[in-house]
């Protein structure tokens, strides 16, 4: 091999193997993880964090004769924006998770689905839950705050908007807005199997609300 050659190769030795170092190294380095995108726990956890962060100090939760518990709260399933009869869904899973998430946070929350009977089922189960309006153990709900919801689905992800209701007057008195980013799951999820939603209860009227309610209003209210 001539002097040139060994030269050559001298110089293109270093130039070959960079990369096979390079790798070598870098695959021992730690790995940067990417951020994960909020799911719809995360997304629930959030809104109710939200909305108990406007609630306390507007109704003034500090004691214990005033505290979150004292508060009868109804999560109804958030709605589809442009047909508010309709829900798909994830539209029903978040629902489910804000009741989880309230209660989590101290809230008295209400089960509004809860059947008079157990239903059972063939080769299915045993059920307590429904939103068959006969097969209901009250037709009435009895709420002090009232959990409502829309959604919106976008290019970016599926929207929702929360508003907690004072049962006595339909004033506003917490609200958040949050977005959820589309993958697979999300997509499925709120696709187009969405089903007709039939209203099953019913608040009730302005004079047995007061009476029933008469001894948490004297001491929170």
């Amino acid at each position: 091999m001539t002097t040139l050659r060994r030269t050559l190769l001298a110089l293109a030795l270093p130039i070959l193997l960079a990369p096979l170092l390079m790798g070598a190294l870098c695959g021992s380095c730690p790995q940067q993880k990417q951020p994960q995108a909020p799911q719809y726990p995360e997304l629930a956890m959030a809104l109710a964090g939200d909305l108990d962060r406007q609630l306390v100090p507007r109704l003034g939760m500090y004691s214990r004769d005033n505290s979150r518990g004292l508060y009868w709260v109804v999560v109804t399933t958030p709605a589809d924006i442009n047909d508010l009869t309709q829900a798909s869904p994830l539209a029903r899973l978040v629902g489910q998770e804000l009741s989880t998430a309230l209660v989590a946070l101290g809230y008295n929350v209400q089960e509004i689905r809860k059947a008079s009977d157990i239903i059972f089922s063939r080769g299915q189960g045993e059920f307590t839950l429904t939103r068959d309006a006969r097969a209901l153990a009250v037709s009435r709900a009895t709420a002090t705050l009232v959990v409502a919801a829309t959604y919106v689905v976008t290019p970016d992800g599926v929207r929702f908007a929360v508003e907690v209701i004072d049962a006595r007057n339909n004033n506003i008195v917490a609200a958040s807005n949050r977005t959820l980013p589309v993958d697979a799951t999300v997509g499925a999820l709120a696709g187009g199997g969405a089903s007709f939603v039939a209203p099953t209860v019913s608040t009730v009227d302005p004079d047995t609300f007061r009476r029933e309610m008469a001894p948490y209003m004297a001491r929170h209210w």
